[in-house]
């Protein structure tokens, strides 16, 4: 899956009332075409906030998906202590999977390799 930010509207009722159920799936899918990191768990955030832009992002088979909520997580790092973080994590209910991970925009935000 490719997921880039483009403007757009949001979506109509028909195509929210058409998603897909959600899997429940613990792993993060790392993507390195991805330009954001994406997931459909409200739960998965550390903090939120609802998003007031009308970006949508494209994915591979060419859909625009409707982002809801933006901010941040963190995932423990093993074996050290620290947390490594998720910023800009896009909320967007409509996707199967639950939490894909931008793997160039992860290793600047956190500086690593």
């Amino acid at each position: 899956m490719h997921a880039h930010l483009l403007h757009g509207s949001a979506p109509s009722e028909a195509s929210i009332l058409g998603a897909p159920s959600t899997i429940d799936d613990p792993l993060l899918y790392s993507n390195s075409g991805a330009t954001h990191h994406i997931t459909n768990s409200p739960s998965f955030y550390s903090d939120k906030q609802i998003y007031e832009g009308s970006n949508t992002v494209k994915i591979g088979n060419g859909k625009d998906l409707y982002i809801s909520h933006i901010g941040y997580a963190s995932i423990p790092s093993y074996p050290t202590d620290t947390s490594l973080c998720l910023n800009d994590l896009l909320l967007m209910l409509e996707i199967t999977k639950k939490k894909f991970l931008g793997v160039s925009k992860f290793s600047r935000d956190n500086n690593v390799f």
